[in-house]
């Protein structure tokens, strides 16, 4: 498995980029935003944020946050989703909201497929839903759900587990980190972050 290490400079001008494509090429303009917490944040704060300067002047886009949970059961052959709650509940949606939903990655997709059939349970058609994530991972050699992003920044196409990719989002990701990984990709930059992250990762001086 490939593991990368995507900075968060790199999500921002990505979105930023997808953003205007969005906007200004295919003209979609969102009633709601709907962040997915919490790996959606940073890439929605950023497209909220640019929709809030090119509609200034215009109705504001509401942007609002979902928090979703995704557990693995032996019983099933997929993991279960469990939702804690919306920020805005879709029962507030009015008939012909334009919805954005914004996570940042589509893996399994099952979060994802999730939130999107709770919409549809509040009336709201699949044409009315822009699924957008940075990273979209298609899997040649297992199946993914029905609901697939709209819009992506990078697509994956994976034909074997040995072509899977583990992507760390420098933004807000932690766990799995090596002594050489953190040396390379957070202690070369800032060696202040060695007492702060030693720590919490077991490195004894």
């Amino acid at each position: 498995m490939i593991k990368e290490f995507l900075n968060y400079d790199t999500v921002r001008n990505d979105a930023l980029k997808l953003a205007y494509k969005i906007y200004n090429e295919d003209h979609f303009v969102p009633d709601v935003i709907y962040c997915s917490l919490r790996g959606g944040a940073y890439m929605s704060n950023v497209i909220s944020e640019y929709y809030k300067i090119v509609r200034k002047d215009k109705h504001p886009v509401l942007y609002a946050a979902v928090v979703a949970r995704s557990y693995s059961d032996i019983r099933k052959s997929t993991p279960r989703v469990y939702v804690d709650g919306w920020t805005y509940p879709p029962k507030n949606l009015r008939p012909g909201d334009q919805i954005m939903l914004i996570d940042d990655i589509y893996d399994s997709g099952n979060t994802i497929d999730a939130l999107v059939n709770i919409l549809y349970d509040y009336g709201v058609p699949r044409e009315n839903i822009k699924v957008v994530v940075h990273d979209y991972k298609e899997f040649k050699y297992k199946e993914q759900p029905p609901v697939k992003p709209d819009y992506w920044c990078r697509k994956f196409v994976i034909n074997t587990p040995e072509d899977d990719r583990w992507i760390h989002y420098m933004s807000h990701e932690l766990v799995g980190l090596s002594s050489k990984e953190l040396e390379e990709n957070y202690y070369k930059q800032d060696p202040e972050l060695r007492k702060v992250l030693d720590p919490l990762f077991g490195e004894k001086k």
